[in-house]
């Protein structure tokens, strides 16, 4: 008889022999795996002590000292004088004024051929890349690609005033033809912890005296300085000499500490050298070998509403053209395109049927919209003439039209054309914003009466004014959609940039302005007016605010134009950017 009892019995501890030897192998791997894992981690570890400790080991023997000082130009030097036993690598310099904490450090990367200093040797680590310091007192640091950090103060002509001003003088140009005009600027800092009242420029100093042709009075006269502010001072002069004649410029500041003693900065100065007109600042003579400008064509300047939104109401859109020459110009035909960048676009600026309304030029309404995105003015029949000198407005106002697929657009590019008896021109370089949905339609612009809004009223040109005679200028800054649902943020700002030679700029009135709108004027001569909104602009209680200011024609002998920018930026309701333009051109009579 068979026992199969046995045989089964048998087989089962075979099974169980090849399971458990299977188990003790899978175990013994993943003993070595978690052994070997645990080895590289300990490698790991002690090769990154090994290099801690040899940069630390480098960082101890690293031994080097610095010396700071500038040579008769002003030029930084930053020697480092290597003493230690291996050669140094600085990675940076940090440049620090002491005297003024509102201007930040600034630090400067070392070139690669400064960088390294052998052991035993001194080198100047700016060598290569000359670093101009104004006179006064900094802290240099000097840091290593280890980390070593070595510091010194620097002390640069008479260093910081004690008295609370520090100037700095700078001509413009440094090279100049002769009897041309050089630009002499002098920048006056409070250094002081008190405002000091009354700052000006003392006398300009002129070496040699003689060089002097002509010059200009400092602009602004004086000023008051709280702690840590600056102002600029510049005069224009007209010098005359032999080429390489060098023409010397100094002068200082004073003003007066609040309830304190008269105060005086350091003197300080500056060289132009005068040249031939043909000589180059490399000795060589470069002659203009082609002539293309063209005196007679067109001057395009633009009326841009932003934003405008898709409304009801008509947004002012035009064209300023100036005529430059001494003879008459006709013009038959201009355009203005807007489109949306981006390809396969079917955003509507202009729609079609965009209601268009003359405001100018008077009379026929020859105004119309003959596609999607274009204002056309076309009258072949009876064309326009410009007098000579002279500028005409082309203004109108149109129906906004509609975008698609989105809800705002951030850019319009926006272009001009115009076709004359003197050919056809056009201008590129502008834009403006479009909102889907009910929003306001900003614009700005010169008016006839103060805050108003009515066609008959609104320009954004002036011709025939006397030299020398007082203008007075309202300029509106308005909602042109009548929706009280939506309005420009108070807090919006009015930017007047009346253009330079126009002198005795003064606020008459405003309406509608934190009062009073500032006045500031630049170094040439041109002035600036900002106005801040303090209410709502385009609700049920104001739709236009309006600054009204004089300022004095120049005193010419020709006919002269002159282009006031005035600008606006704010928020509406909807959080959406404005910023409305308006080029405006005014002509002066000089014949």
């Amino acid at each position: 008889m068979i026992n199969i009892f046995s045989h089964t019995s048998n087989s089962r501890r075979g099974i169980s022999s090849v399971v458990g030897a299977l188990i003790f192998t899978v175990l013994m791997i993943a003993g070595f795996s978690a052994m070997s894992l645990a080895l590289d981690s300990q490698t790991d570890i002690v090769n990154t002590q090994r290099v801690v400790a040899d940069i630390e080991l480098k960082k101890q023997q690293e031994q080097f000292g610095i010396a700071v000082f500038a040579d008769a130009n002003n030029i930084l030097n930053v020697s480092v004088d290597n003493n230690g036993q291996n050669p140094v690598e600085i990675s940076r310099v940090w440049i620090t004024n002491k005297t003024l904490p509102t201007q930040p450090a600034t630090p400067f990367s070392v070139a690669s051929n400064d960088a390294f200093v052998p052991t035993g040797f001194t080198s100047n680590v700016l060598s290569t890349q000359p670093l101009y310091i104004v006179p006064d007192t900094y802290d240099v640091k000097v840091i290593s690609t280890l980390g070593t950090v070595r510091t010194a103060e620097l002390t640069i002509g008479a260093g910081p005033s004690s008295s609370g001003l520090r100037a700095e003088l700078i001509t413009n140009p440094p090279d100049v033809n002769i009897g041309q005009n050089v630009t002499v600027a002098m920048v006056v800092t409070n250094t002081g912890s008190t405002i000091i009242e009354g700052v000006s420029p003392g006398p300009l100093t002129v070496t040699p005296a003689l060089a002097v042709v002509a010059s200009s009075s400092p602009i602004p006269v004086s000023v008051d300085l709280t702690p840590g502010e600056s102002v600029l001072f510049s005069w224009d002069y007209t010098i005359s000499g032999s080429n390489g004649d060098p023409v010397n410029f100094s002068s200082y500041a004073s003003g007066t500490e609040l309830n304190g003693p008269t105060i005086i900065s350091n003197t300080i100065s500056d060289v132009s050298v005068l040249r031939l007109p043909t000589e180059s600042t490399g000795g060589d003579q470069n002659y203009n070998i082609i002539n293309e400008d063209l005196l007679a064509r067109p001057k395009l300047f633009l009326i841009i509403p932003s934003p405008q939104g898709d409304s009801n109401d008509k947004a002012l859109w035009g064209i300023n053209v100036a005529n430059p020459v001494n003879a008459p110009m006709e013009v038959s035909k201009l355009s203005i395109t807007a489109f949306a960048p981006g390809a396969n676009n079917n955003d509507k600026i202009f729609a079609a049927s965009c209601g268009a309304v003359n405001i100018f030029p008077t009379g026929t309404n020859s105004w119309n919209c003959p596609s999607e995105n274009v204002i056309m003015w076309q009258n072949y029949a009876n064309p326009v003439v410009i007098a000579p000198n002279s500028t005409q407005q082309f203004l109108v106002r149109v129906l906004p039209g509609t975008i698609a697929g989105q809800n705002i657009l951030e850019t319009v590019v926006v272009q001009a054309s115009v076709f004359t008896t003197v050919g056809s021109f056009g201008k590129s370089g502008y834009q403006t914003t479009m909102y889907d949905g009910t929003e306001v339609i900003g614009n700005v612009y010169l008016s006839s009466i103060v805050d108003s809004r009515n066609n008959a009223d609104i320009q954004s040109t002036r011709t025939g004014i006397i030299p020398g005679s007082t203008q007075t200028f309202n300029v509106v800054f308005a909602d042109l959609d009548t929706s009280t649902s939506t309005w420009i943020k108070s807090g919006a700002q009015l930017i007047i940039n009346v253009p330079k030679d126009w002198t005795d700029v003064q606020i008459v009135n405003n309406y509608g302005f934190v009062n009073p709108p500032t006045i500031t004027t630049f170094g040439d001569g041109s002035t600036q007016i900002i106005g801040t909104t303090s209410t709502n602009l385009g609700d049920a209680s104001n739709q236009a605010d309006t600054i009204q200011f004089s300022a004095k024609a120049p005193n010419v002998t020709n006919d002269q134009m002159y282009v006031m920018y005035v600008l606006a930026q704010g928020q509406t309701t909807n959080n959406f950017s404005i910023g409305p333009l308006n080029e405006i051109v005014l002509q002066v009579n000089g014949s």
